[in-house]
């Protein structure tokens, strides 16, 4: 792991948890805490919490809340011997109606919008990636409609 602090990656401790479960930590302190998850590096935490980020953390460290996460032996660093994972298919031209006729059925509803709120339905290259963008419109678009209209606006776009 990088010395760097801004690199650096926190976890809560058994305290920290159990802080949060009491709900002792309070104001910014707890926010902090929340945030300290174990993937997030010191430079995320700061994008979240701002100018008070690196304090905070330090304060949380200095009562045992949160540990810096330690890098793994040398072992766990070996190459792996599991099979690499399968090539990414793509499907661009299978869902390229599919993504007309979304943008067909969405332009009422979101008029000019429509690229802006299909975006990531529109750069989607694999039906999973396709999937996911269409049930983040539908949950848009249920917002207006309720689930059921927004579900039967968007019926057969699945891919």
């Amino acid at each position: 792991m990088d010395d760097e602090p801004s690199t650096r990656i926190f976890i809560k401790t058994g305290a920290g948890r159990a802080a949060l479960a009491r709900r002792s930590a309070t104001g910014r302190a707890r926010t902090a805490l929340i945030l300290v998850n174990g993937q997030d590096s010191v430079q995320a935490l700061r994008a979240k919490l701002g100018p008070e980020a690196d304090a905070l953390i330090g304060e949380l460290q200095r009562c045992g809340l949160v540990e810096l996460l330690r890098p793994l032996p040398q072992a766990a660093a070996l190459p792996s011997l599991q099979a690499p994972p399968p090539p990414r298919m793509d499907e661009s031209g299978r869902l390229e109606p599919l993504k007309r006729d979304a943008m067909v059925r969405l332009a009422p509803h979101f008029g000019p919008d429509v690229p802006i709120v299909a975006a990531s339905l529109l750069a989607a290259t694999e039906s999973a990636a396709y999937n996911m963008a269409l049930g983040k419109i539908e949950a848009r678009l249920a917002l207006y409609l309720g689930k059921a209209r927004a579900a039967q606006v968007l019926t057969g776009l699945r891919g």
